[in-house]
C-alpha cells in the first residue's frame, strides 16, 4: 500500500491497484441545495458591494469577463479554504510535537485556536498524518491525528477549519477508524491502531470546539454505501453515459 503524491493532489495504491480515497468516496452522498444557495449569496453580496469595480471591469474587458469573474468567486473561496486547511494541519502536526513553528500572520488566529485546545486538554501525540487503508474495501486515506487525551483515552482526532462541521464528516472519521492497516515511518504496513473514541476538532479563529463523533460500525456501513453510490453513479460521470445521441428528425415532406 502506498500514497502517491502529485503537485496538487494525491492518490492511493493497494497491491498495484488504485484505491478510492475516503474524501473521494464521500462524493457519493447527494448534496442538498445549501451549497448552491451559499454560492448564489456569495456572488450577490460581492456584486452589491463592488458595483463600481464591476462596472469598470465591464467597460475595460466586456460583460463576458465580468460574468466569468463573478462565477469564479465561490471556486476561489473553496480553493483558499482548502489551502488554509492544509497549512493549519501542517502547523498543528508540528505544534503538538512541540516543534518550533513560524506562523504566517493570516493563520495566527487558527493557531491560537489550536493552542487553546492543547492547553485545555494536554493531548499526547501517538501518530500524525497517518496513511491508512483497507484491502477488503479497496479504500485508503490519511487521518489527521491519533492522540492520548487525559480523561478521554486514545482518540482519533480529525481537524476541520471550515466554517461548519457536517454529518458526513462523521462518516469520514468512521472510515479511518475501521481501516485494516497503516503505514509506519518506514512505510511498512502495521495493524490499525484501535481507539477509544473519535473526535472532530473544529479549529476556529482564536477558539476551538471538540466534537464527539458517532464513528461506529453503523456509520462505517453508511460510508460504504456512499462509496458504492460513488462507484456506481458518480465516478467518471457514469450517469451522463446513460444518455444516447439525439435521434434525427424524420424527413419532412414539403408541399
Amino acid at each position: 500500500m502506498e500514497r502517491v503524491d502529485y503537485t496538487n493532489y494525491h492518490r492511493y495504491r493497494i497491491d498495484g491497484r488504485w484505491a478510492i480515497g475516503v474524501t473521494t468516496a464521500l462524493k457519493g452522498i447527494p448534496k442538498d441545495d445549501a451549497l448552491k444557495r451559499w454560492a448564489a449569496r456569495l456572488v450577490a453580496e460581492y456584486a452589491v458591494g463592488n458595483l463600481d469595480q464591476i462596472r469598470a471591469m465591464i467597460a475595460d474587458a466586456g460583460e463576458g469577463h465580468a460574468i466569468h469573474y463573478l462565477k469564479e468567486i465561490p471556486n476561489q473561496r473553496f480553493k483558499s479554504a482548502g489551502i488554509r486547511g492544509t497549512e493549519v494541519h501542517a502547523l498543528a502536526e508540528k505544534y503538538i510535537k512541540r516543534e518550533e513553528i513560524e506562523v504566517p500572520e493570516h493563520l495566527y488566529p487558527y493557531v491560537e485556536g489550536y493552542a487553546a485546545f492543547i492547553e485545555d486538554h494536554r493531548p499526547v501525540s501517538v501518530h500524525e498524518e497517518l496513511v491508512v487503508a483497507s484491502r477488503e474495501h479497496m479504500i485508503a486515506g490519511t487521518l489527521d491525528s491519533i492522540q492520548d487525551i487525559p480523561g478521554l483515552g486514545r482518540c482519533l482526532v480529525d481537524y476541520k477549519t471550515s466554517n461548519w462541521v457536517y454529518g458526513e464528516h462523521a462518516l469520514q472519521v468512521a472510515a479511518y477508524r475501521y481501516m485494516e492497516v497503516y503505514l509506519d515511518a518506514e512505510d511498512n504496513e502495521q495493524p490499525m491502531i484501535p481507539v477509544d473514541r473519535c473526535l472532530i476538532l473544529h479549529i476556529k479563529p482564536h477558539d476551538y470546539a471538540l466534537i464527539p463523533v458517532q464513528a461506529d460500525e453503523d456509520a462505517f456501513r453508511k460510508f460504504l454505501a456512499a462509496r458504492d453510490n460513488y462507484v456506481a453513479n458518480v465516478q467518471s460521470n457514469k450517469l451522463d453515459k446513460l444518455l444516447g445521441v439525439a435521434l434525427d428528425p424524420p424527413a419532412r415532406e414539403f408541399a
